[in-house]
C-alpha cells in the first residue's frame, strides 16, 4: 500500500477511533504539540543527553564518582534538551539530570571498589543503556524506529506520567523492528516512568514481549495502514479529551 507508520502512530494516544491519525495523515492537518507533549519531549531529551554526557565523561577519564559529578553540567544539559525539544527549560529537567549523575557516580564508585578497569570498560558498565537506539523500520512497514534506549537485548521506553498498556505495545514494535533489522531476538522490554512528586522518582516495569503482544502490534499496524490507505473518516472517538491538540478539528471545525 506504500503507507509507512511510526511506532507512536500505531500505538496512538487517547483517540479510540484513531481519527487523530486520519486527520494528520489523510487530511494533512498540522498542529502544534501542547504543553504536556512538549514537557514529555523535553524530559526525554534530558534523559538521553544526560546518559550520553555521563558516558563521554567517564570515557574521558572521570572514573571517580566525585569527579563525574564535578564535571557534569546539569544546567547545560537541560538547556540543550529544551532547545532540541522546542520547549521551555524547566527546573525538573535539571533535577532529573542531577539525579542521573548521582546514580551513575555511585555505580562508578561501586565498579572501582571491586576492580581496576580502563575508562571505556567503566563507562560500558556504569552506563549500559544505549540511549535513542535507531533502526530501519521499513521491513515492518514502519518509518525509522527510535527506541528510547537499548540495554543489551532489552528495549527500553521512557515515559512521563501514568502506566499504560499501550506503552507495552510500543515495546513490541521496537522489538520487532530491532529483530528485523539486526536479526537478533528481543524478548524483553522495560518501561521506565519518571515522576517529580517530592523529588525525582524512577519506576521500572519489566515487560515480556511474547507472541500475543507482537500479534497485537502487527494487527493494529495493519488496521491503521488500511485506514490511511483508504482515506475513510473513522468518525469521532466515543471519548474525546478536550486537551487533545486536535479537539478543535473534531468539535469546532478547525484548530
Amino acid at each position: 500500500m506504500g503507507v509507512r507508520l511510526s511506532v507512536s502512530e500505531v500505538v496512538g494516544g487517547g483517540c479510540e477511533s484513531r481519527r487523530d491519525l486520519y486527520l494528520k495523515r489523510v487530511l494533512k492537518v498540522k498542529v502544534d504539540p501542547n504543553d504536556g507533549m512538549k514537557f514529555g519531549a523535553y524530559i526525554h531529551e534530558v534523559f538521553r543527553r544526560s546518559l550520553a554526557a555521563l558516558r563521554r565523561l567517564i570515557e574521558g577519564g572521570a572514573t571517580k564518582g566525585w569527579e563525574l559529578i564535578h564535571e557534569f553540567d546539569a544546567e547545560t544539559v537541560a538547556e540543550e534538551a529544551a532547545s532540541a525539544a522546542g520547549a521551555e527549560a524547566d527546573p525538573r529537567g535539571v533535577e532529573l539530570a542531577r539525579y542521573l549523575a548521582v546514580q551513575v557516580a555511585a555505580r562508578v564508585d561501586e565498579i572501582a571498589s571491586r576492580s581496576s578497569a580502563d575508562p571505556l570498560s567503566v563507562a560500558a558498565r556504569a552506563v549500559p543503556l544505549l540511549a535513542e537506539y535507531v533502526v530501519d523500520g521499513r521491513p515492518l512497514g514502519l518509518t525509522l524506529v527510535r527506541a528510547d534506549a537499548l540495554y543489551h537485548d532489552v528495549v527500553v521506553e521512557v515515559k512521563v506520567g501514568a502506566y499504560s498498556e499501550r506503552h507495552a505495545l510500543a515495546l513490541a514494535g521496537y522489538a520487532l523492528a530491532v529483530e528485523a533489522d539486526e536479526e537478533v531476538p528481543v524478548d524483553a522490554g522495560l518501561l521506565i516512568y519518571i515522576s517529580f512528586n517530592g523529588g525525582v522518582k524512577l519506576r521500572a516495569y519489566p515487560v515480556a514481549i511474547g507472541e500475543g503482544l507482537r500479534r497485537e502490534f502487527l494487527e493494529e499496524r495493519n488496521k491503521l495502514m488500511e485506514l490511511v490507505a483508504s482515506g475513510s473518516d473513522p468518525g469521532l472517538s466515543p471519548k474525546c479529551d478536550d486537551k487533545c491538540p486536535l479537539w478543535g478539528y473534531c468539535h469546532g471545525g478547525g484548530g
